[in-house]
């Protein structure tokens, strides 16, 4: 299925999200960046749409790799000289072994496969990093809720679920019981930003 067109170029996308984050954009990026240690040197980014986290993995000689059922988010990245993997992530059986395993305003893509999504990601690393939003701009009136409805279609049809605060909370803790994983609540603001923390030897099979 055809993404909308916000999907379609990375300019457009990167104008529209600043309109949507108050032209603060970037920080969701660097508040994750800003939880990475000197000691974790590969990152596994799920469902990456921009280069910004990519760019600064760069400049840290951290090695990058990212998977996006975006083919046009992925071709921008190719072409910039990073390790980008058109996929989409729920068919794969497996995700790479990385220090960190990164998802930034996804999470809700897939929430009839969360626990598949998260063995991969607990058996791929042993620190997950999560930013979702947490307020649905969709549902505001005016230009905003518009912009927002556009989002909707990020390849895979129009979706109309989102989390909100108590929604993440009460999943990640029925997910923390059956698959022994700790997690810390970061920060709340437009996004919910969430550090999961779990021995990847200890391997994770889908429960459900």
């Amino acid at each position: 299925m055809k993404a909308s067109i916000v999907y379609r170029n990375i300019y457009f996308y990167r104008f529209v999200m600043n309109i949507l984050y108050s032209m603060k954009y970037k920080n969701r990026f660097m508040e994750i960046i800003a939880l990475l240690k000197e000691d974790e040197i590969s990152i596994l980014e799920l469902c990456f749409g921009d280069t910004i986290i990519a760019q600064e993995c760069k400049k840290r000689n951290i090695s990058w790799i990212g998977f996006d059922i975006n083919e046009y988010f992925v071709k921008n990245t190719k072409t910039q000289g990073f390790n980008a993997i058109l996929a989409d992530i729920i068919s794969l059986p497996s995700f790479p072994k990385a220090d960190v395993c990164i998802i930034c305003g996804s999470l809700y893509h897939f929430v009839n496969d969360m626990d598949s999504l998260l063995c991969k990601m607990l058996n791929s690393s042993s620190k997950i990093i999560i930013s979702e939003p947490i307020e649905n701009l969709s549902t505001k009136k005016g230009f905003i809720g518009k912009i927002s409805h556009i989002l909707t279609n990020a390849g895979k049809g129009e979706e109309n679920f989102r989390f909100d605060k108590t929604s993440i909370i009460e999943t990640l803790n029925k997910y923390s019981q059956l698959h022994h994983f700790t997690y810390t609540t970061i920060s709340i603001k437009r996004d919910i930003l969430i550090e999961i923390n779990h021995d990847r030897n200890q391997h994770c099979n889908s429960s459900l």
